[in-house]
């Protein structure tokens, strides 16, 4: 998703819709990895000398910065599907 948002940028044509799409499911997929990696570490998932906790907390920025999953999703939801705009 993020190269077909890419390709369409470079050629000058809307990729809103795509790069939305590409940076939830980036996020998703930190969030996911970095979540596994605690629960993998165990409790040393939260001593900061493992570095996985650093990677977990900073996943979660992916929800809310720049942009809110709520608000991505708003978007794909009004553009992709036709639904009316919330406000």
């Amino acid at each position: 998703m993020t190269y077909k948002a890419a390709a369409l940028y470079d050629q000058g044509r809307p990729c809103g819709l795509e790069a939305n799409t590409a940076r939830n499911l980036a996020g998703s997929a930190a969030y996911e990895a970095a979540f596994r990696a605690v629960r993998t570490h165990g409790g040393f998932g939260f001593a900061q000398e493992y570095h996985v906790e650093r990677y977990f907390r900073e996943s979660v920025l992916n929800f809310i910065a720049p942009v809110s999953e709520e608000l991505i999703l708003s978007y794909v939801a009004e553009k992709a599907l036709g639904m009316p705009k919330s406000y």
